[in-house]
């Protein structure tokens, strides 16, 4: 099993490099260029596929753009054309952008997700806003713990959210009314329950797709030792309805009890000169 947790290490890893040489010198450029980038940059790697699993969006790759007020970062599915990546929303100095994608390793068909909201701008109130969600959603990443039940980690960000912002907004991934919290899902094929099956890529995508464990209020598996996560939800503050939606993606590796959270974003918020999100965190 450990050579899955090192496949979705080092995928995630190529993903934050990629993400890294594809954000150099945005001004100016489209949702649809940047988007064109990714999908470059992650075909030119022989050990992943040539696009993503989390299709659609196109590629299994999101890009959004927005300035004030944001509406366009409000999507309740990605999966919606209306915010498949468009030619007409740019990046600008005061652009917050939300960027998402979803390599694959070839080898063993694991996931490498990698999602953030990027902001280079000089609007002090944003950035602390994105500082705060960031915090919040890694404070969950750092609870998480072999044992633990999904449905106890749910309880402990309800709060943990509800402490900072009046309002949560998730990630949607079912229409169950009985769901209130979605943290992510787990990495399909890092549980001893489920195992990636498929000839081709797209049946591995759909095996992906559906063999998640997703992190929500109502699922009670105990976390086993070993495992990856992918730990993450978008924030709005109710106090402050003029703020964008914020969105942060970590992912959580157990390999026989030890613990990794790779944090790959930071590396990509020091290069696009974010460090201000990454201050006493």
């Amino acid at each position: 099993m450990s050579d899955l947790i090192d496949a979705v290490i080092r995928t995630r890893e190529l993903s934050g490099k990629i993400a890294q040489e594809v954000l150099l010198d945005i001004e100016n450029i489209s949702e649809v260029e940047l988007h064109e980038r990714i999908l470059k940059k992650m075909s030119e790697h022989e050990d992943i596929f040539p696009t993503g699993w989390y299709d659609p969006p196109p590629g299994g790759a999101s890009v959004l753009f927005d300035e004030s007020t944001f509406e366009r970062l409000k999507y309740d599915s990605l999966r919606k054309p209306l915010y498949w990546p468009s030619k007409k929303s740019v990046f600008k100095k005061e652009t917050v952008g939300s960027i998402y994608f979803s390599p694959v390793d070839r080898k063993t068909g694991m996931m490498g997700d990698i999602g953030f909201t990027l902001y280079t701008g000089e609007n002090e109130e944003i950035r602390e806003h994105l500082k705060n969600v960031y915090t919040s959603i890694l404070a969950i990443a750092n609870h998480v713990e072999v044992g633990m039940k999904v449905s106890d980690l749910c309880a402990f960000a309800k709060k943990l959210f509800q402490d900072k912002f009046r309002r949560t907004k998730w990630i949607t991934i079912s229409s169950d009314p009985n769901q209130s919290i979605n943290l992510g899902h787990s990495v399909t094929g890092s549980l001893d329950t489920n195992f990636i099956t498929g000839d081709t890529f797209e049946e591995i995508k759909e095996t992906l797709k559906t063999k998640r464990v997703h992190l929500i209020d109502t699922e009670n598996l105990e976390i086993p030792a070993t495992c990856a996560l992918i730990v993450e939800s978008r924030l709005e503050d109710l106090n402050r309805p003029h703020l964008p939606s914020a969105y942060f993606q970590f992912i959580v590796c157990f390999d026989n009890g030890k613990k990794t959270i790779l944090r790959d974003i930071d590396k990509i918020f020091k290069a696009v000169g974010m460090d201000y999100i990454l201050d006493k965190s």
